[in-house]
């Protein structure tokens, strides 16, 4: 059994679409995917996205961004940033799967 931060939890239940980049990372894994594909995966603004993923100013605080989390990371492939799930992330997202199959009863 893995821990599963509190924190990692709170973050995700309090933004929409940071659940839906989390979980759509999670279906493709292990591909990776640019921003750009990302977003229109996602059906949100570019700077939404990678405020998600980085953090972005007072909206999106850094600290509890996708990557910060550690729960995505970006790997620079010929200065093109692609954003995966990690084995943290996909242990998260396996993890909530089993808590929505359970709260269901």
């Amino acid at each position: 059994m893995i821990f599963i931060n509190p924190t990692i939890i709170r973050s995700l239940n309090k933004s929409k679409l940071r659940k839906k980049i989390l979980f759509f990372l999670y279906k493709i894994y292990p591909q990776g995917v640019y921003l750009s594909e990302l977003s229109r995966w996602v059906k949100s603004d570019p700077s939404n996205v990678l405020g998600c993923l980085k953090g972005m100013s007072t909206r999106y605080n850094g600290h509890y961004s996708l990557i910060e989390l550690g729960l995505v990371k970006c790997i620079d492939e010929n200065g093109m940033k692609i954003y995966t799930i990690t084995e943290y992330g996909r242990n998260v997202v396996e993890y909530l799967k089993d808590y929505d199959k359970i709260s269901k009863w």
